[in-house]
C-alpha cells in the first residue's frame, strides 16, 4: 500500500512538472490578464488508451446495402413533434395523444365490402400487419449480422400470430363452452368437446332441473311449485368428524 508521504511526494512532482511545462509554452499578449500561455492543439497531445474496447462497426442492413448500390440517398430524419391543426399545439407525431389524430365514429361501407364486417377491426389488423412487418425486418437484419440465431424470427412471429388468434377467440382456452351451448352438454373438465348436441338425456335433464330448483337465494325453499314438478330434494350434506382415537 502507498503511504501518505509517498502520495504527497508524487503529487508534488506531478504539479511541478505541469507548471514547468506551462512555463515552457509560447505566450501571447492579452488585453487585461497580461501574457497568456498558448496551449497545444488536441492533435499534438498524446491520447490516453480507452477504458473500454471500442464498439464493433455497425453492420449494414439489407436496405442500406441496396441503397448504397443504387446510389439512393437516405431520407432526412423527421421531427418528433408536429403542429396539431385542431388545437394549434405541438404534439408528438406518434403515440399517445398524437397530433392530428383521426377518430372514426362512423365508417362508410364501400362498394364490394362486406356490410357485416367490422371496419375498425380491419384498421387494427392493418396496423398490426405493419408492426409485424417492421419487427420481421428488424429481426432478419439482426440474424444476418449474427446478433440473433438463425430461425428465431420465424418462431417468434409464429408464436405472436398464434397468441393473437387465441386472443380473438377468447383467450384460447380449450375448456371454454361455445356460446349458446348448455354447460352440462360437454364432457369432463378441460376437454371442451360437445358430448351430445341433439339430446340432453334423462340423467342430464334431472341434473339440470335440480340445479335450477336450487338456483335461488333460498335454494328453492320459498319458490312456487309448478304442476307436475317433481319433489324438490334438499342437498344432503354429510358431516365428517375426526376419529376419537
Amino acid at each position: 500500500f502507498f503511504t501518505g508521504e509517498f502520495l504527497l511526494q508524487k503529487a508534488s512532482e506531478g504539479c511541478q512538472q505541469l507548471i514547468s511545462a506551462i512555463w515552457n509554452l509560447p505566450t501571447g499578449p492579452s488585453d487585461n490578464a497580461g501574457p497568456l500561455a498558448i496551449l497545444p492543439l488536441s492533435t499534438e497531445i498524446v491520447h490516453l488508451p480507452r477504458a473500454k474496447p471500442p464498439p464493433p462497426p455497425k453492420v449494414e442492413t439489407k436496405w442500406e446495402k441496396f441503397a448504397k448500390l443504387r446510389g439512393i440517398q437516405p431520407k432526412a430524419k423527421r421531427e418528433r413533434k408536429v403542429l396539431d391543426e385542431a388545437t394549434g399545439e405541438w404534439k408528438y407525431r406518434h403515440g399517445y395523444e398524437k397530433a392530428n389524430a383521426k377518430e372514426w365514429p362512423i365508417m362508410e361501407v364501400k362498394r364490394g365490402d362486406d356490410p357485416f364486417a367490422d371496419p375498425w377491426e380491419k384498421i387494427r389488423d392493418a396496423k398490426h400487419a405493419r408492426t409485424e412487418k417492421n419487427l420481421e425486418s428488424r429481426m432478419l437484419n439482426q440474424e444476418r449480422a449474427g446478433m440473433l440465431p438463425r430461425g428465431v424470427t420465424k418462431k417468434t412471429l409464429q408464436s405472436r400470430t398464434l397468441a393473437r388468434q387465441k386472443g380473438k377467440e377468447g383467450g384460447g382456452s380449450t375448456s371454454a363452452v361455445p356460446k349458446g351451448i348448455p354447460v352440462d352438454l360437454t364432457t369432463g373438465k378441460g376437454t371442451g368437446v360437445i358430448k351430445n348436441t341433439m339430446k340432453r338425456g334423462k340423467e342430464l335433464t334431472h341434473a339440470a332441473l335440480a340445479a335450477t330448483q336450487r338456483s335461488t337465494a333460498s335454494l328453492g325453499k320459498f319458490d312456487k311449485v309448478l304442476e307436475g314438478e317433481p319433489e324438490r330434494k334438499a342437498p344432503v350434506r354429510k358431516r365428517k368428524f375426526d376419529a376419537v382415537i
